[in-house]
């Protein structure tokens, strides 16, 4: 069943077609388990167990979170079939953010503790960096057109960022919402839009 889903995708797990691995009838099957979604969830099992090697290769180097992001891409770019399996699934509307991330099996509070340990930070401090990380990462996922540089790169940018929003209590900041460009509010927004060429943003 596993190398079905590797193979073809979620939606090619059948009885019928692991009974035709198998050489067997489907009953074979149903001996085992009591219905194709518990075979489902044995398939999820295996699939988390190669998604959480890859991620534990990470502790062998620093800064072991970016390496995390760097494996993340590469399980999508090695397992595409698996990745959609784990990551792409159909978590429902309205959800938010946190509780979306339960629903995937991906291990954030491996990534909290990292993150606390190797910078100091706190865990409000760690769950701002953790957000704005998983989402680019997941981002690269979806895409995997990079090379490693290219990941080191983009996660190095991203991370620099959020620890700047972080360091600099800019936090209220990074909450604008945009407004009409000729109203008040969005006459006011652009008097403070970042000046890139020194350095920062515009006094208020």
């Amino acid at each position: 069943a596993f190398g079905i889903v590797r193979e073809g995708g979620e939606d090619s797990l059948t009885a019928r077609e692991v009974a035709k691995r198998l050489g067997s009838s489907t009953s074979p099957i149903f001996t085992v388990f009591s219905d194709i979604k518990e075979l489902r969830e044995e398939v999820v099992k295996k699939a988390k167990a190669m998604f959480d090697g890859y991620m534990a290769k990470a502790l062998d180097f620093t800064p072991a979170y970016k390496m995390r992001g760097i494996q993340w891409v590469r399980f999508a770019k090695d397992e595409p079939e698996l990745f959609r399996f784990l990551f792409m699934r159909d978590i429902g509307k309205d959800k938010s953010f946190d509780s979306s991330i339960e629903e995937i099996p991906f291990g954030k509070d491996d990534d909290i503790k990292i993150i606390m340990r190797d910078y100091n930070a706190t865990s409000e401090q760690a769950e701002t960096m953790f957000r704005q990380m998983w989402i680019y990462t997941y981002g690269m996922c979806t895409l995997t057109a990079f090379s490693d540089e290219e990941i080191a790169l983009g996660l190095g940018e991203t991370f620099r960022g959020a620890v700047h929003v972080i360091l600099s209590n800019e936090e209220n900041k990074s909450k604008l919402f945009p407004e009409k460009k000729d109203g008040p509010l969005g006459t006011e927004i652009r008097k403070r839009h970042p000046d890139l060429q020194k350095n920062g943003f515009k006094e208020e």
